[in-house]
Order: structure tokens, then C-alpha cells, then sequence
């Protein structure tokens, strides 16, 4: 039993690692738009762009606190 929880850990671990760098690319990408606002108006285009990364960073921390969860839950069983 103790395997299974194990690898079952393990295997939510490396799931939150994963999803992490998701998280760290939507970020990033978000900090080159606001480098390309320093330059230059916003356009209608950028509050697209702007807007369809906020919702990225949404799933992804979604997805992220789901891990979490499987990891707690899996912790704290006897």
C-alpha cells in the first residue's frame, strides 16, 4: 500500500512540476506584451492577447491547486 501512495505522490509531484513551467511561460509571455506597452499604445490586439493569457494563467493554477489537492488528499490518508 505504502508503493502505491508512493508512487502515486511521486507521480503528482512531477504533474505539479509540469504544470509550474506552464505557469512560468504564461507569466513570461505576459512580461514581453508589457515590454511591447512600453513602446507603444495598447492596441485592440494586445487586450486579446492580454486577455487570452490571463485565462491560460487561470487553467493552469486551476489545474495546479487540483494537484495540490491530490497531493494533500493522498498525504493525509491513513
Amino acid at each position: 500500500m505504502m508503493n502505491e501512495k508512493t508512487t502515486a505522490i511521486k507521480k503528482h509531484l512531477g504533474q505539479l512540476f509540469v504544470k509550474s513551467l506552464s505557469l512560468s511561460h504564461a507569466l513570461y509571455l505576459l512580461q514581453v506584451m508589457r515590454e511591447k506597452l512600453e513602446v507603444r499604445n495598447l492596441q485592440d490586439f494586445d487586450k486579446e492577447d492580454i486577455l487570452g493569457e490571463l485565462g491560460s494563467l487561470q487553467h493552469t493554477m486551476r489545474e495546479l491547486n487540483s494537484e495540490m489537492l491530490k497531493i494533500h488528499d493522498l498525504l493525509k490518508q491513513s
